[in-house]
């Protein structure tokens, strides 16, 4: 009796197991290739990599070690006007500073002008790498995108005030500090850190709506202007992005719970959360059935053709929109998909990157625009008048592959972007989206009243 026990528990065994077996094997082999082809065409598939794939800046041409000792000089109102800073509300295009904001900025300009000069210093140098340490993974303090960010925030204050004293060639000059300041991050391989570049484009293109309004550009503001929105890149900042976070992510997929705790020490009494995605807080039973290599090879799977869509040229690089949405929405329907966790952050990477992308098309074509009509006294009829003395060639609106649009106002003019509903609004802007048909939709758009 019990040698036919064992007989039946041998046979149960090979029934079930090398079955099993094959299927782990599978599955070991197919990541296998995947970490291959991310290797073989020289990305990173690990924090350690991702060190080495960020290429190094001698310290001598980094403008971002400099750049940190100027964010160590920052300084903040003593008392309550330190809330009205962090609060303040930008003028409308048109509006003029109240005399109690004007106060506000020049007082808090005047406490910064140390942290100003030394972030001037730091952008004469011709590189920049911020010293990060990958290996910390998701965990990676990224400090520097703040404080970035609030000395960008600093320029436009300092534009503003010098929109009200009417020294245009001042404007230029914090615009194209916010875009030195932005191009810092160019090769940043981290998605949070290409939002912030998107930002800062986006501050450097909101005061230059300003300044056209407040009057005509000299040839030198527009010269000067033309190469500094030029040089801004855009288009693969999102591949860049992508392709550091995956490197980021995929040890979470085999990450022991000691690997993981030393990352991300639990608090006092923390327990780990009950449906947790992460492989090293599930059941052993889900590991061994090879649940989690299955997750994992849909998400380098997915990153691997999300990644190639996003290189693409605008709008296809839009398709990846619907394909998170969808890879994520099936991911999101298993239990415990770390997959589908991670996709659900990216559905918008290829729009954000194309709204920046408008921004500068829009900003360059204006520019084109202004230069027009200092040599003919009137603005173009259509911007085909532009080419090609102005422009090599109309700029195409990157969420929809044809030209930008331009309309003539009975003061001054709207040239803008479709955006990302496609829909064409006449010009209508985010402020006034309360106007459309449906009370959401509006278009990026550049508008000039004078």
């Amino acid at each position: 009796m019990v040698r036919k026990i064992i007989r039946v528990a041998i046979v149960l065994l090979v029934l079930l197991g090398l079955p099993l077996i094959a299927w782990r094997a599978f599955l070991n082999l197919s990541i296998n290739r995947e970490l291959a082809k991310i290797r073989t065409a020289g990305f990173p598939a690990n924090g350690e990599e991702l060190n080495f794939w960020y290429a190094a800046v001698p310290d001598h041409q980094n403008a971002a070690l400099v750049l940190t000792q100027a964010f160590a000089l920052r300084q903040d109102y003593p008392d309550n006007r330190s809330n009205l800073i962090n609060d303040f509300k930008f003028p409308k295009r048109n509006e003029r500073l109240s005399a109690e904001q004007t106060q506000l900025l020049q007082g808090y300009l005047r406490l910064n002008e140390a942290q100003i000069r030394r972030a001037d210093e730091a952008l004469t140098l011709p590189a920049a790498r911020y010293p990060l340490d990958f290996t910390l993974l998701m965990n990676t303090p990224l400090p520097h995108l703040t404080w970035l960010n609030d000395l960008a925030e600093l320029h436009e204050f300092a534009a503003l005030i010098a929109l009200e004293s009417g020294d245009f060639t001042a404007v230029g000059t914090n615009i194209m500090t916010i875009l030195a300041l932005v191009r810092t991050l160019d090769n940043e391989p981290s998605a949070i850190s290409q939002l912030v570049r998107f930002k800062g484009i986006g501050r450097a293109f909101m005061t230059f709506e300003r300044r056209a309004n407040a009057g005509p550009l000299t040839a030198a503001e527009i010269a000067n202007l033309t190469i500094a929105f030029d040089q801004t890149r855009v288009t693969s900042s999102s591949v860049i992005a992508l392709t550091g976070d995956r490197a980021l992510m995929i040890p979470y997929f085999r990450m022991t719970l000691a690997e993981y705790n030393r990352l991300h020490p639990p608090k006092p009494k923390q327990e780990p959360k009950a449906n947790s995605p992460l492989p090293c807080h599930g059941p052993a039973i889900l590991r061994l059935i090879g649940y989690y290599d299955l997750d994992y090879g849909t998400f380098l799977v997915g990153m691997r053709k999300a990644i190639a869509q996003l290189g693409k040229a605008p709008p296809e690089n839009l398709r990846t929109r619907g394909y998170f949405a969808r890879i994520g929405e099936e991911s999101a329907k298993r239990q415990r998909s770390l997959s589908g966790l991670f996709f659900s952050n990216y559905v918008n990477s290829g729009v954000d990157e194309n709204v920046a992308l408008a921004n500068q098309r829009l900003v360059l074509a204006t520019l084109a625009i202004e230069r027009f009509r200092n040599d003919n006294g009137r603005r173009p009829e259509s911007l085909d008048e532009l080419v090609p003395k102005y422009l090599a060639e109309v700029p195409e609106d990157p969420f929809t592959g044809m030209e930008l649009e331009y309309r003539g106002k009975e003061k001054g003019y709207v040239i803008y972007s479709l955006g990302p509903d496609r829909e064409n609004n006449e010009g209508l802007e985010k402020v006034d989206k309360k106007q459309s048909d449906d009370g959401r939709s509006y278009d990026i758009t550049f508008t000039v009243e004078r």
